[in-house]
């Protein structure tokens, strides 16, 4: 039926091959993982010094290095938002002066207003500790160490032991990861960065881009990693040795902050395992009937599924001698262990989760099929007619997740997400090597209608092109059988797949970027927005957020299926509510690179991957193909 691939590309060598898994960088160094949590109850204001230089003439002077011209200050937001996943790893209340190239301040302001800024957001948080990140310039091309800047009286004159005992911590520990040659005592300037606040505070500079050495380490894809490690160790050190005093400077300063008391609220015995986190239960007492659960079992699909098309949920609560029951069948088991919890919440009682997870094991372990015939309807229920679903059209790859027992109806997952119930008369079963092959293969896409003998091919069907011409092309069927049309009523795959660009930028330009939310730029980004511009410089636009892009492009993989990944393919992972809210970019197999905090970095599926994430693995969901 499907023929070899080797035997297509012999065929029409200027044709797309499969896409190769692409490696990863041999230098490739995974982030820093904080253990336990150090920084328990630690309140700590973060800056990224300058920023905004380019939108005001009144606040500029960013260093450049001198041999690699990298700016400043995009140096310092990489080591800041890096240290600001170790802080807030560790336990610390963490707060970040600016998250992009910008000022603190609006408008033209004079550089000692909007370095004067930066410590009074500290201030707004009550923070215990104030420091700020610089990579500096030096008059003497030979300096070439690590410099911290404080100013060692408070706003009365008074002596800050806190604030030199900061800076010689801090220093030390930024010595011990960074390169320097020479040692620097503290710089003691009234700098508005130190000395506007009472707040112990703190200026580090990582080093001079000046120093031709210094330049060559600082613009390594990883230095960061070292200046936010030895940052996070400062500061470790400075909380554990002198707690005491910087809890009683904090409460000396801000009074009413440490008077507050936090309400607990007290647990309310009707509800024994929690209130639901959704507003489908807001009653003061837990459901009783199979009627009310149904109600919420029914609320919790509609607000917690990403798509009630892709992710298949057929659920039914029942109260049995032996307890509360959640049955039926599911192709997101994630999804169903998170509503039997919630359930189990507005129940006030546990809920067994009975949900069988599809495919059903009577498919054997080829659940596989493609569509055989021109167009088929699918259906809500296995019944001819009833709830219409969508449309399935000739040479559509198809993952089959049940069978009504009578063999009438398959219960299937197109290339498109939709799960919908499809007469297996419309199915042509294939093998799991074939399934594969079929959705790794390069695909000709039928612009016009075209007629072999009665059998009709219409516009939008995906058949493999086994030969081409300039006038001609042949499309094989899933039938074996082949038919000519002319070349242009077909759109053929160029020589490079998308993804492939997708994937390279993403390692070219975001490798060890850091995470920040809401980001998609060379100064950080997420996960979402990651997989938008590497696709974007693909010349595809996706959506903005993960469960958006979630629904776009063909359905390549699955949970229990990942043969076929590509490099590009887009990998979605479920939360514990069952809810998409993570995306990634295969490498091609079973690796994939993702914005995850604290960085983009790299991860594997593949129990036997050294880059291998448990997590991650059990939360995989599916995987979409956006283009080729």
């Amino acid at each position: 039926m499907l023929r070899r691939l080797a035997g297509f590309v012999t065929l029409f060598a200027g044709m797309l091959l499969p896409a190769a898994e692409i490696p990863v960088p041999a230098d490739y160094e995974a982030p820093f993982t904080p253990e336990g949590k150090p920084l328990a109850g630690l309140v700590i204001t973060i800056d990224a010094g300058h920023g905004g230089y380019s939108f005001s003439n009144s606040y500029s002077g960013s260093a450049r290095g001198v041999n690699s011209r990298v700016v400043e200050q995009d140096l310092n937001m990489r080591v800041t938002a890096l240290a600001y996943h170790h802080l807030r790893d560790a336990g610390a209340e963490v707060h970040m002066t600016r998250r992009d190239d910008r000022k603190v301040t609006l408008g033209p302001t004079v550089r000692a207003v909007e370095l004067g800024a930066r410590p009074a957001l500290a201030d707004a948080m009550a923070s215990h500790l104030f420091l700020s990140f610089h990579h500096n310039a030096a008059g003497r091309e030979t300096a070439d160490g690590v410099m911290m800047l404080i100013w060692p009286t408070d706003s009365q004159g008074n002596d800050q032991p806190l604030e030199r005992a900061f800076a010689d911590i801090v220093r030390e520990e930024v010595e011990k990861q960074v390169h320097h040659n020479e040692p620097f005592s503290h710089y003691v300037v009234d700098h508005p960065l130190v000395s506007a606040s009472d707040i112990p505070s703190a200026v580090v500079e990582f080093g001079f881009l000046t120093n031709p050495e210094f330049d060559e380490w600082v613009v390594k894809p990883t230095a960061h990693h070292a200046e936010a490690l030895g940052v996070y160790n400062g500061i470790v050190r400075m909380w554990t040795e002198h707690r005491e005093e910087l809890e009683a400077k904090r409460a000396e300063l801000f009074p009413d902050v440490a008077a507050e008391k936090k309400e607990t609220v007290e647990a309310n015995p009707a509800f024994p395992l929690g209130r639901p986190s959704w507003n489908a239960w807001p009653f003061d007492s837990p459901a009783t009937t199979e009627e009310e659960a149904a109600f919420i079992v029914s609320a919790w699909k509609n607000a917690m599924l990403t798509d009630r098309t892709t992710f298949h949920l057929d659920a039914k609560p029942r109260l049995t001698e032996d307890g509360w029951v959640l049955e039926g069948r599911t192709n997101v088991p994630l999804s169903a262990a998170a509503l039997a919890r919630e359930l189990g919440k507005a129940l006030g009682k546990e809920v067994r989760n009975d949900v069988r997870p599809l495919p059903a094991e009577s498919l054997g372990t080829d659940p596989f099929g493609v569509v055989a015939i021109p167009m088929a309807m699918t259906w809500g229920e296995p019944e001819e007619g009833r709830n219409v679903q969508t449309q399935v059209l000739l040479g559509e790859p198809l993952f089959l997740l049940d069978r009504t027992e009578d063999g009438t109806f398959f219960l299937v997952q197109g290339i498109d997400g939709y799960t919908a119930w499809l007469r297996s008369d419309a199915v042509q079963q294939v093998t799991r090597a074939e399934f594969t092959e079929l959705l790794s293969q390069p695909k000709a896409r039928v612009r016009e209608n075209a007629m072999l003998d009665a059998f009709r091919v219409p516009p939008g069907a995906s058949l493999a092109a086994t030969a081409t011409g300039t006038e001609q092309v042949q499309l094989e069927l899933p039938s074996g059988k082949t038919l000519e049309v002319p070349a242009d009523s077909v759109f053929l795959p160029s020589e490079k797949t998308r993804g492939e660009v997708a994937v390279e930028t993403a390692l070219s330009e975001f490798l060890h970027t850091p995470y920040v939310f809401g980001a998609r730029s060379p100064l950080g980004l997420d996960c979402s927005g990651l997989v938008g511009v590497s696709w974007a410089a693909a010349g595809v636009q996706l959506p903005r957020d993960a469960h958006q892009q979630a629904l776009v492009g063909e359905l390549v993989a699955t949970h229990w299926f990942t043969d076929a990944l590509e490099p590009g393919d887009v990998l979605f992972f479920l939360g514990e509510n069952g809810r998409v809210f993570h995306a990634g970019l295969s490498m091609g197999g079973m690796r994939f690179i993702h914005a995850s905090p604290p960085e983009v970095q790299i991860n594997s599926l593949d129990p036997a991957d050294p880059l291998y994430s448990e997590g991650w693995h059990k939360a995989f969901a599916l995987a979409r193909r956006p283009a080729r």
